[in-house]
């Protein structure tokens, strides 16, 4: 059922685009290629959470935008590194944000569900 949930086919779709991408980083930049695609799994692993974890929900909901932002953080550096595209990740950025867009409108969800109980 949640791997129905529109923002995990989002995040699954941007995570192999993400992989694609940063196969072509210097062997030097081994930490900054790793937490790039660490920072995308754990934004997929807190989705699933998210959506087991009902009473934990807002806090791993959290952690998404977080790690959210963080990704667009690592992906600058790359940029400035040149190791990727500007082209490329204002592609990736879009699809962040997309991403970060769904799971504000999430929470939003949720805090509305919660002061109608």
């Amino acid at each position: 059922m949640v791997d129905n949930f529109r923002v995990v086919i989002n995040i699954k779709k941007t995570i192999l685009y993400l992989d694609k991408i940063i196969t072509n980083f210097p062997a030097k930049e081994k930490v900054l290629k790793d937490k790039i695609s660490q920072t995308m799994y754990d934004i997929l692993e807190f989705t699933y959470m998210a959506s087991e974890f009902k009473d934990k929900r807002s806090y791993y909901q959290t952690r998404i935008v977080v790690n959210i932002k963080m990704t667009d953080f690592y992906l600058k550096i790359a940029v400035d590194k040149k190791y990727i595209s500007y082209k490329k990740y204002q592609k990736v950025s879009l699809h962040l944000l997309d991403i970060l867009k769904q799971i504000y409108g999430w929470m939003r969800n949720e805090k509305k569900t919660e002061s109608i109980w």
